[in-house]
């Protein structure tokens, strides 16, 4: 107890507000993970295309992380690296990683989910 109470003013954080912050677990609210059981045809096919996407969407993340740590890794200044000069997208290999985000997003938007806006 006397280490939290050195540790709080250092973190700018009074003994108080730790305790506020753990009152909502005292409520022994039932915790899951997922959303709860849809009932109505919209809701299971609201919930089947959230999972569709959160899968698409991890693997993005998974693919996107990876390209960024092997980045970092193989164009490290120790490995002998130089910066380069230049200050936006300037060649063909520069727009399309700019754009391909880009089109993700509107394949999901347009193709996969079948949203037009209209009007």
């Amino acid at each position: 107890m006397k280490a939290l109470h050195r540790f709080c003013p250092r973190a700018g954080v009074s003994l108080s507000t730790l305790l506020a912050a753990l009152l909502p677990s005292l409520a022994l609210a039932q915790y899951s993970w997922d959303f709860p059981t849809p009932v109505g045809a919209v809701s299971r096919n609201t919930l089947q295309i959230h999972s569709y996407f959160m899968i698409i969407i991890t693997i993005l993340f998974v693919v996107v992380l990876g390209i960024t740590i092997y980045s970092m890794f193989k164009h490290r200044k120790s490995a002998g690296q130089q910066p380069a000069k230049f200050a936006g997208p300037t060649g063909t290999v520069q727009w399309l990683w700019a754009m391909v985000p880009f089109a993700i997003l509107l394949f999901i938007d347009y193709i996969l989910i079948g949203i037009h806006f209209t009007g």
